[in-house]
């Protein structure tokens, strides 16, 4: 189990229920850290159009899409792009297989599965084209948008808050997230620590440099944890 101190604060920007998993994994390493929850990004579920045909497997790059995978019930596996989708995947009674971390490796894994005809259930935003790299891979791809990632102002609140701060870690989960904390943090006058779970996602931060940019060992929930305790030590 990890133990480290938190002389700096740590601003929580994830969806709201991500972000309260990541604020009592940390309150749990220290009952005295700092942290402020202050969601960049809220996720709205919509409608999407029903699938009439069977499919070998869905595509899942976020846990987000794991509900409509539920709702449309028109595959048994689902190949995702790591350990916390496939875990969510699973407890609705999918057999998840997971890629271990990157879309590239989520090609892969499709690649070799065997299966051809796949539904690529994704946010509205993205980084990147997943369905064309799966058909270049060869394999037949149907897309669907079933939610959005809606960005957040902080609130006056949360602004005051951070003016009486000289620095601040700021995991990062992806580019779209990062490019609407930095925007948010624009008057920020402090040192800014961000913690990031891969480079796609620290590209999406523009505006005030941060005092350092640190990357996670590997894209996943235990290496951000570990990232984010290198640094409050």
């Amino acid at each position: 189990m990890l133990r480290f101190s938190l002389p700096t604060t740590v601003l929580i920007s994830r969806p709201k229920n991500d972000a309260e998993v990541l604020r009592r994994a940390l309150l749990a390493q220290n009952k005295g850290a700092h942290v402020i929850v202050a969601p960049a990004i809220t996720i709205t579920f919509v409608p999407f159009k029903a699938h009439k045909d069977h499919f070998d497997a869905y595509i899942l790059t976020s846990k987000h899409g794991v509900p409509a995978a539920v709702k449309s019930a028109v595959a048994d596996v689902a190949l995702c792009v790591g350990d916390a989708t496939a875990e969510a995947a699973t407890q609705v009674g999918l057999q998840a297989i997971s890629a271990g971390g990157t879309s590239r490796d989520l090609v892969t894994l499709a690649q070799q599965s065997g299966f051809s005809k796949l539904l690529y259930l994704r946010g509205e935003h993205i980084h990147g084209d997943l369905e064309k790299d799966l058909n270049l891979a060869g394999l037949e791809v149907e897309s669907s948008i079933v939610y959005r990632q809606e960005a957040c102002a902080f609130s006056l609140e949360v602004q005051y808050e951070l003016a009486q701060l000289k620095m601040i870690c700021v995991p990062v989960y992806s580019a779209r997230s990062a490019r609407i904390i930095s925007q948010n943090l624009r008057s920020f006058e402090g040192e800014i620590i961000v913690v990031a779970i891969s480079k796609v996602a620290a590209s999406g931060w523009f505006g005030s440099n941060p005092h350092r940019i640190i990357l996670a060992q590997a894209p996943n929930s235990e290496a951000m944890m570990a990232a984010i305790a290198s640094q409050m030590s």
